[in-house]
């Protein structure tokens, strides 16, 4: 058991997402499935969504999603950034681009860098 202080710091979450598992197939395929729990949450972001007269089974698909959403959308944030700061193997300036996209687009910037960037790259490796 490692007892340092290498894991403490504003970035210290990002050590959840190693390297070698970010790269497999496994992970883009997590990814991939976090990818639609993102976009539903879109309607509750912008307060589109109405509560009247809601069925069990939406309440339903509404506490899974409520669950599992945000879990979902710091999940793929957080693993587009850590791939992009580690293991992206573009050029500089379009790195620069994705930074902007992914700082103001936040999990949407994630999506199309996923979709744009890092599973290209991760589907090459195979």
């Amino acid at each position: 058991m490692k007892l340092g202080f290498d894991g403490i710091g504003p970035f210290a979450f990002l050590d959840w997402f190693r390297d070698e598992w970010l790269v497999s197939q496994r992970a883009c395929r997590f990814f991939l499935i976090a990818v639609p729990f993102v976009l539903a949450l879109t309607p509750i972001f912008f307060g589109w969504v109405t509560v009247t007269r809601v069925t069990l089974w939406m309440q339903f698909v509404g506490g899974v999603l409520g669950v599992l959403g945000p879990i979902a959308v710091f999940f793929l944030w957080l693993g587009m950034w850590r791939y992009w700061m580690k293991l992206d193997r573009s050029k500089g300036p379009v790195k620069r681009v994705w930074f902007v996209i992914m700082l103001i687009g936040f999990w949407y910037g994630s999506i199309l860098y996923y979709f744009f960037v890092y599973r290209p790259q991760v589907r090459s490796l195979d």
